[in-house]
């Protein structure tokens, strides 16, 4: 037994007025007890975090943990300002790789540089000549390869240098499959260690390649306990027999509805505002019905990714009409363009929506990417958490790590300060979407999310309450250890 000592504890959606301590036995709270704790507990182990505010251990119910470990060692060209800047940096690290190695970058968005384009393959190939490069947009949906990547790829009869759709996820797909085991779970390794330093005990990530393989789902399935947090495995394929035969639970993640905004390739019911494009149905409805049927038999929880209000739609539709959509919590990934009729329909299919707060706080806004792309109106229609709690609908929270960063005080805060003040989340209810909800989501509600007797001993502690701009992660618990300390 342990004592968690001096802490001021989130309960029933706000912090007690004094600070308590927690008995733990084996990972799980056997009791609540006042600091300083009674006598007759002097001898056991107590750890004091000195008047910290504990929350239950915050999960992100969506994540690409994978490719944001693996693209941490690689080209990072958010910052960057225009295409000189970005061909500098992979100049910089096509001398620092060998032949053999691959060149990762991403989270480049041709938005914000000036020249409002992608660099051409001419240009990639002045700065990496003799190695294999794969650049990712950031919302994943685009990528650009070089000359030497594209001549490795034998089915990639294209000639778009920007790949998007089935383009874009055959050359990730190629590229990623070279990787070792090895390789794959220092990838995981990172990310465990980021998803700690951003306050998180557990990690939904999704595993497989889209369509029909489910890759190193049972690599990591087999490797669960070298992690110091939880990683909560979505075999994301069409593939109903692999993901059985591994033993899951759940099917999907991020096997698309539709694409992206920023590649304008999400399903929308009007034209985006610089063309007639209405972007674009990965599947037809019979597809849809023909899987989601065939998982629920097998009880399987599906997710579906789906952002443009068509894409949502059809997905739902097919929810509304799979008897087993309540009770197998299935989801809408993203679920972010939504007028009232909408959210209506989903009420009435008992969907989960999957969402990212984060996006309100990168593209929301009269003068944001939303609004550039979709214009003013539209815009305000994004992400409508407020809206859709008010419904009767339970959203969960996530990131969509690597497209956003993975750290909670971050979404949270993001939750309550919408851009629409009519979808700002209250503080508790910003909280529920990381905890309670999250924990709902994987059919745990009796043992997580919550600091309470009988639950596991998962703690999120800040030096101050979230919603204080100072506050700081200060400890990361996950089954009563702590698992992260702020040097």
């Amino acid at each position: 037994m342990k004592i968690l000592a001096n802490l001021y504890l989130w309960l029933n959606g706000k912090f007690t007025e004094e600070t308590h301590s927690l008995l733990v036995d084996k990972g799980i709270i056997i009791e609540h007890l006042p600091y300083p704790v009674p006598e007759q507990y002097k001898n056991i182990f107590q750890q004091d975090f000195n008047g910290a505010y504990a929350y239950p251990g915050f999960i992100d119910t969506h994540t690409h943990s994978f490719e944001g470990g693996l693209y941490c060692s690689g080209v990072d060209l958010s910052k960057v300002k225009n295409i000189a800047e970005v061909l500098e940096l992979l100049s910089a690290e096509n001398a620092k790789k060998t032949k053999e190695e691959i060149i990762f970058a991403w989270q480049m968005d041709e938005t914000l540089l000036q020249e409002k384009r992608f660099p051409t393959v001419q240009e990639l190939d002045s700065a990496v000549p003799d190695k294999a490069l794969l650049l990712r947009r950031i919302d994943g949906h685009s990528c650009m390869l070089n000359s030497f990547a594209r001549k490795q790829i034998k089915e990639l009869n294209t000639k778009n240098e920007v790949l998007k759709g089935a383009e874009n996820d055959r050359a990730v797909r190629h590229f990623h499959s070279c990787l070792t085991d090895e390789e794959i779970i220092e990838a995981y390794q990172v990310s465990a260690k980021i998803g700690l330093q951003g306050g998180f005990t557990s990690l939904h990530t999704m595993i497989g390649d889209a369509h029909n393989s489910i890759t190193h789902y049972e690599l990591i399935r087999d490797n669960l306990d070298k992690f110091p947090l939880r990683f909560i495995l979505y075999p994301q394929s069409f593939n109903i027999s692999a993901a059985l035969d591994a033993g899951a639970k759940r099917i999907g993640g991020c096997i698309l509805a539709d694409g992206s905004i920023g590649s304008e390739t999400a399903a929308i019911s009007e034209p985006y505002l610089n063309g007639n494009s209405r972007g674009i149905l990965y599947q037809s409805d019979e597809f849809w019905q023909k899987f989601i049927s065939e998982a629920s038999k097998h009880h399987l929880q599906v997710a579906v990714h789906c952002i443009g209000d068509r894409a949502i739609r059809q997905i739902n539709n097919v929810y509304k009409n799979i008897s087993a959509t309540e009770e197998l919590r299935c989801e809408l990934i993203h679920c972010e363009l939504t007028d009232d009729e909408l959210i209506g329909e989903i009420a009435v299919s008992k969907a989960v929506p999957v969402m990212q707060p984060n996006f309100d706080l990168l593209w929301g806004g009269e003068n944001g990417f939303y609004a550039q792309k979709l214009g003013i109106k539209r815009s305000q229609i994004m992400n409508r958490f407020a809206t859709i709690l008010q419904a009767g609908i339970t959203i969960t929270g996530g990131s969509d790590w690597y497209v956003t960063p993975l750290n909670a005080m971050q979404s949270i805060n993001a939750a309550i300060n919408h851009h629409n003040p009519q979808e700002r989340l209250s503080l508790t209810q910003a909280i529920d979407i990381y905890t309670k909800n999250a924990a709902w989501l994987n059919f745990e509600e009796n043992i997580t999310g919550q600091i309470k007797t009988g639950f596991q001993a998962d703690l999120s502690i800040y030096s101050l309450p979230l919603e204080t701009e100072t506050s700081q992660l200060r400890y990361v618990i996950r089954e009563g250890e702590i698992e992260y300390a702020e040097r």
